[in-house]
């Protein structure tokens, strides 16, 4: 470090910018729990009608439905019985994670054993 200050200064420097990412994420980023509890509005693809659910409530009822989730059937409109309701935002990325999650511990339905008792 003697003969060559500025490699000190070059470390020193890398260490403070990686201290103020580290700081950064922590505080921005927002834990499981404040994203479940996060507020989705949901809207009918018939009426247009919209109503609001929790995120965890809707991600739970993915979760519920048997897999692979369809990303065309939507979340159950309360006043119509019909399977109409989308996110206004990130439903397909939703779903695809959901998916991703479950293929993990579940399987598809296999269709090779079809009429076999």
């Amino acid at each position: 470090m003697q003969d060559n200050p500025m490699a000190g200064w070059a470390v020193a420097a890398v260490l403070m910018l990686a201290a103020a990412a580290a700081l950064y994420m922590r505080f921005t980023a927002s834990s499981e729990s404040q994203q479940l509890t996060e507020m989705v509005t949901i809207r009918c693809a018939e009426s247009g009608e919209t109503w609001t659910v929790a995120r965890g409530v809707m991600e739970k009822e993915l979760y519920l439905r048997s897999y692979p989730v369809d990303p065309n059937q939507g979340l159950l409109n309360p006043k119509t019985g019909k399977f109409t309701g989308f996110p206004v935002d990130a439903w397909k990325e939703t779903v695809e994670r959901v998916n991703a999650e479950r293929s993990t511990v579940e399987k598809p339905p296999s269709t090779s054993n079809a009429g076999k008792p």
